[in-house]
């Protein structure tokens, strides 16, 4: 069998006894060897360029014409190859292109004042010592101390009581359960947004009601596809649903593991953990089948929350624990969505809202306490930097935002570090001023009589590009993904206004969640049409509403069942079947400020 031996900064780190005619992106992948592949190993985005070498020699054998493609003259002659169009049939040594990336990751969020309902009480208990004349159990005294006899004690807990009788301790009591007994009275929770790209792990205070700390990673996921069919396509393979659970729950125990060791608690501290996410994420996340949820009618295996134990799912806190996953709405309105609408409060409120959470997935709700309308766009991942030709997440080294004006071009990087590359923000950031200083026209072409930028232009691959660096620029094509995501936004919020039959001057508020959502500049959404110039002043950034929502679920039940009750309210419009929709998006395609003019002329 042919051996990879795979490095990462000139030092192996792998090696792998792989298949003959094996996939090479197949083999990294399953070993769990960190590698992008946006668009799930089918040649598209370009993004899993790997050094491949025989002996001492590049590995040139049967380039594809993706390969020849996506790669440099002078990348191809140093050895890079796309990992997904390598098929291994003798020994390799593969050296990793990028080192793991620090990313920027929304971790910030805003809640409304709400009132707790305690959802676990944590007393101290001294025992009244038994006697000839009093032999009744340790844990009937125990109840009796609660103030509770209908209580149920857990073998482990008796376990524990066994030891404890004789002197102080404190109970912790969850539901109708005495899940602990424990010389200290400390108890935290967890609240988890599980993104398609990020997951971010906040530790709260179940006594304090408060946020202790967070710890937010990429989502390992990732390398197996950007976006959720992608991930739905891999889960089909042999091991493949196993493999991507694995993934993600490894992940969240090395959250739990740094969390606790860095607040010098105990992994038996936390009690509780709350989980949030799109519909395909929750469903990856319990190992179960999500192909119906690719497949017309689009109908996931559950969208009510699901509760279960920390050995259930192979989680590394208190066993007496409870794990519960939010409630979602539908296939593609997950319990992000839900969560978003109970942190907004926004279901409560005589005032219509808009609830933007713009990531990898377009997901969107219109309403208010009268009505609520959802749904979810096939925007594509573009605003996340993939099916861009320099496009990058939201790390070190992306180009985060970019000012054209006066004949230069400036720009910040994420970490201040060289650009690497362009991340969502920074590519509208950059196509918002080529349109407003006439480098594209308003379908979004290339404009030829443009001399002052003249020197920002030239050919790349066979097409005309503007170049921010001299390494990273926008082409024709990247131009069209953007419009093509923002088309999809634009028109599921036309759709829904139109349902709900309201104009835009209705909508008071105008809520901004998700990663991208939160980082984009609002002057740039409105200018190449994102969002309607008429909501400009009612932009509301909301930080990671999805959490927010979480953390409100972990301090108090009666939250939980306000999200249940928001998941029975809101009416999902299914755009692909839509009308409307479909004639919004053709509309959208052009530019907000120069297809706005052609409504009004079709109207007048």
């Amino acid at each position: 069998m042919p051996v990879v031996k795979v490095y990462a900064k000139n030092e192996v780190i792998a090696e792998i006894e792989a298949e003959k005619s094996s996939n090479l992106l197949d083999v990294l992948q399953k070993k769990s060897v960190d590698i992008e592949a946006s668009c799930g190993g089918k040649g598209v985005c370009g993004k899993c360029k790997v050094k491949v070498k025989k002996g001492q020699k590049p590995y040139l054998e049967n380039l594809t014409p993706e390969e020849k493609r996506h790669l440099r003259e002078d990348e191809i002659s140093r050895g890079v190859r796309l990992a997904c169009k390598v098929e291994v049939c003798e020994d390799l040594d593969v050296f990793l292109e990028k080192s793991s990336e620090r990313a920027n990751i929304l971790s910030h969020f805003a809640v409304n004042d709400f009132e707790y309902e305690e959802n676990i009480i944590v007393k101290k208990v001294i025992l009244q010592k038994p006697s000839l004349d009093d032999q009744k159990s340790f844990e009937l005294r125990l109840k009796e101390t609660i103030g509770d006899g209908n209580l149920k004690v857990l073998p482990r807990t008796l376990q524990k009581l066994a030891r404890l009788k004789d002197q102080e301790f404190f109970a912790v009591v969850y539901s109708d359960e005495v899940v602990d007994v424990k010389s200290s009275c400390l108890a935290f929770g967890l609240a988890v947004d599980i993104g398609t790209t990020t997951v971010v792990c906040y530790l709260v205070d179940l006594i304090q009601k408060r946020v202790v700390d967070f710890y937010s990673f990429i989502n390992p996921q990732k390398k197996f596809g950007a976006d959720v069919i992608s991930r739905i396509d891999f889960a089909r393979e042999k091991e493949g649903l196993f493999i991507l659970q694995k993934e993600i729950v490894d992940a969240i125990n090395r959250a739990i593991q740094i969390l606790t060791e860095k607040n010098s608690i105990s992994k038996d501290d936390i009690y509780s953990v709350v989980f949030v996410g799109n519909t395909t994420m929750l469903h990856l996340l319990l190992g179960v089948d999500p192909q119906t949820i690719a497949i017309s009618p689009f109908v996931p295996v559950f969208t009510e929350s699901i509760c279960a134990k920390p050995n259930d799912l192979g989680f590394e806190i208190n066993p007496a624990g409870t794990i519960e996953v939010l409630n979602s709405i539908s296939a593609y309105i997950g319990a992000d969505i839900v969560a978003g609408i109970l942190s907004t409060q926004m279901h409560k409120s005589s005032k219509i809202s808009l609830l933007l959470d713009l990531g990898t997935n377009g997901e969107m709700v219109l309403g208010s306490s009268s009505f609520m309308l959802a749904c979810s766009t096939a925007a594509g991942p573009a605003f996340e930097g993939v099916n861009i030709s320099c496009g990058m997440g939201a790390v070190e080294g992306a180009i985060d935002s970019v000012k054209i004006e006066n004949g230069k071009v400036y720009f910040t990087t994420i970490g201040a570090k060289q650009p690497a590359g362009i991340c969502g923000s920074g590519i509208v950031d950059a196509i918002a001023y080529m349109l407003k200083e006439g480098i594209i026209d308003e379908t979004g072409r290339f404009c030829d009589k443009n001399d002052t930028y003249k020197s920002y232009m030239r050919e790349e691959n066979g097409q005309q590009a503007f170049f921010i660096t001299d390494s990273v620029y926008i082409t024709q094509k990247d131009i069209r993904e953007i419009q093509l995501a923002k088309a999809a936004i634009s028109a599921g919020v036309k759709t829904m206004i139109e349902h709900a039959k309201i104009t835009e001057d209705d909508i008071e508020n105008v809520y901004l969640a998700g990663g991208f959502g939160n980082y984009i500049n609002p002057w740039s959404a409105i200018e190449i049409g994102i969002i309607p110039k008429k909501l400009k002043s009612k932009i509301v950034p909301v930080g990671n509403s999805a959490v927010a929502g979480a953390v409100l679920v972990l301090l108090s039940r009666k939250m939980a069942l306000e999200a249940q009750e928001i998941g029975r309210k809101v009416k999902y419009i299914e755009l692909s079947n839509s009308q409307d929709f479909n004639q919004f998006f053709v509309e959208s395609m052009m530019f907000e400020n120069f297809s706005q003019e052609g409504e009004q002329k079709q109207n007048g």
